[in-house]
Formats: C-alpha cells, structure tokens, sequence
C-alpha cells in the first residue's frame, strides 16, 4: 500500500480559510480521528525556532496550531503544545515572543517546558515527549544553511533541550555527521502525523534570515520522510539529495520514492515551486552537476555579525558550541579559526545580525 501525502492551497493565514485547508488536509487523509482516539494526550510539536512573529516564516503560524488544537478538541483528545528553541534561548522567551504564549491563553491550551531530561542512545530528549500518547508535528517549509532544507525530519530536533542541541553540533560538526543525529532524535520521538506550514515558506538562507516567500501549500500525511520528499520535488530538488531524506529512508523509516507516494488533493504538478533558491551545496550540485565535489572545495562560506544589526542580546555568544563569538559593548565578532560553522548563530539570531558571508566563487555562483 502506498505511503498518502496531502497537498492543499491555502493562499492566506485568514483564519478561517486555514481552518478549512487543515480539515481539508486531514479529511483526504481520513480525517483526524483517524490518528486520535478520545482521551488521548497529544503533543502539538511547531517550529517555533526564535523570538519572531508569524508574519516573519519563520514559526508555524499561530493560525495553523490554532485550527491544530480545535481539530484535536474535537477527537475528544487533550492537546498540549511543546518545542525547545536553538542555543541559549528558552522556551518561554519563544512562546511569548512569537505570540504563542498569547493564543494558548486564549484557546486554553497548556506551554510545555522541560522540567526533566531523558537522555536515549546519548540524545537528551525532554522529558514531556514522552509523557504524551501521540506526536502531531507542524514543521514550517523552509531552507537551513547546514542541511540544506528543514521539514518534517528535522524539526523533531526540537525535542533536544536547549544548550544540548549547540553540544550535539560541536560533537557531530559535518553536515553528513549532524544528519546521523537528526535521524537519530526522530527515531527517538517519530511523530504520528505531519501537517506542514508551507503558507508562507522561506528560502535562500533560511531557516531564519531568508526570504519569505508566499508559497499557498498546506502539505500533511503520517510519513515524515515522504512529507520531505514531496517537498523536496515541489521545488525541484531530488528527495534523496537531501541528506536527512537519504539517512532517513535508508533507515527505512519512512518512503522517499515518488512511486510508492499517493498524492492526495493537488497535485504535485499542479504545486510546484518555482525558483526557490536553496543554499550552499544543494545549489552547487544542480549548477555543477558531477564536478561539485570537487568545486565544494573552494566554494567557503562562515557566519559574519552585521554590526548595524546587532542589538548585543548575546543570544548567539551564549549558543555558540566553541566559544567563538565575542559580544561587548565595542565590538560584535567571529572568530573564524574557530568556528565550526554549525550555523547555530546565524540560526538563533532574532535580529537577522548574522549573515553569511561567502568567497569569490561562491558570489560568482550566486550561492
């Protein structure tokens, strides 16, 4: 039987068209209580990366969890809402920065924050993922500079508390060494269905300085892996050239083969994307085909602080894995012989202030 994606449009966060594209989502699925039982805890998982607002793309929109925790409510089951933002800022402060706090006042729904740790196979997960009898995942549709797209897959890197996931970085720096943890912490805390905010997504460098693009899609299915892959299509990108697709696939933990993909509601035809601009090596490879190997050796790329930016918040310094970076009141630096280029600066910074700066030839070929 084949692995069923969903695709819906979706054109705006106008409330009650997203709650009518979420139940149009989930009906072609079989409908939500398809997933959930009454009675049931649920854990809503969303991106909610750093302190910005919805209108940014960087967070699953407010206005997609909301319909979220209504479609839950209406199983019977209980919804919670739980992430643990990158580097040195805590929950709290993303939760109320980017509105969160406020819509779960309003609907009545409990924050979650890691009051305990269980460390599994060397991953310190928190403790509430396990405290809850299903996994719904809202990832936003967006380009990382380290891995090159961030989906479903890799926002269950948010079960990972805090400062750990900074520590996972400077252990595993490559990207092909990071993506074996990543598939490691999704196995870990596999959700049970994936609706991705695709409304407005982010390309060029995401997954937090990039340029928000209105894309109209709602994408969801129970499969991670062929929510990635039939993102990775729409955009015209290979699913198995993205490395967490890859790793995750030949886990066999999910279906990346468009052939073994039932899509649901638009097709994929019907929804491609175009000229979303991925970063770093992605691009190299569509440019330079077979010769990238070899040109990635002079292609350099390094996290630079925008100076007229910085607001000193420290943020990044805090979540720096090698202690590389220097805020004071006279300076804001990287020191590059350190750096490990993780991008966990340019990833947690709410002010756009870390940029990448790139060589000659990576300028050149417009990367």
């Amino acid at each position: 039987m084949k692995t069923k994606v969903a695709i819906v449009k979706c054109r705006d966060y106008e409330r009650i068209r997203v709650e009518q594209a979420v139940k149009k989502a989930l009906d072609l699925l079989g409908g939500m209580d398809t997933f959930i039982k009454r009675g049931e805890k649920v854990l809503i998982k969303p991106n909610m990366l750093s302190v910005r607002m919805p209108e940014d793309g960087v967070c699953t929109h407010l206005e997609v969890i909301r319909a979220v925790v209504k479609s839950v409510r209406d199983c019977g089951a209980l919804p919670f809402i739980g992430d643990n933002p990158g580097g040195s800022l805590s929950p709290a402060k993303a939760y109320e920065g980017s509105g969160l706090m406020s819509l779960a006042k309003e609907v009545g729904v409990e924050l979650k924050e890691a009051r305990g740790i269980k460390v599994v196979n060397g991953i310190p997960i928190a403790s509430y993922f396990f405290e809850c009898d299903k996994i719904i995942n809202l990832p936003k549709m967006k380009t990382h500079c380290l891995m090159g797209l961030t989906g479903a897959i890799k926002n269950m890197y948010g079960a990972v508390t805090g400062l750990h996931k900074s520590e996972l970085h400077k252990k595993f720096p490559s990207p092909e060494e990071f993506a074996k943890v990543l598939i490691d912490t999704f196995e870990i805390v596999k959700p049970n269905l994936v609706l991705m905010d695709g409304i407005i997504g982010m390309d060029q460098d995401g997954p937090s300085s990039g340029r928000a693009r209105n894309l109209g899609l709602l994408i969801a299915g129970e499969d991670s892996v062929a929510i990635d892959a039939v993102f990775a299509e729409l955009i015209g990108i290979k699913p198995l050239s993205v490395i967490t697709t890859r790793e995750a696939y030949m886990r066999k933990l999910g279906e990346a083969d468009l052939e073994n993909i039932e899509i649901l509601g638009e097709s994929v035809k019907e929804s491609l994307i175009n000229n979303f601009e991925v970063p770093g090596k992605y691009k190299l490879i569509s440019i330079l085909g077979p010769c990238a190997k070899f040109a990635a050796r002079f292609v350099k790329f390094g996290p630079h602080i925008d100076k007229g930016l910085c607001k000193k918040c420290m943020i990044c310094q805090d979540s720096c894995p090698v202690l590389a970076i220097t805020i004071n009141p006279k300076n804001s630096t990287i020191d590059l012989k350190k750096c490990i280029k993780c991008m966990c600066c340019h990833e947690v910074c709410p002010h756009k202030a870390v940029e990448l700066k790139r060589n000659f030839l990576a300028r050149l070929l417009k990367l």
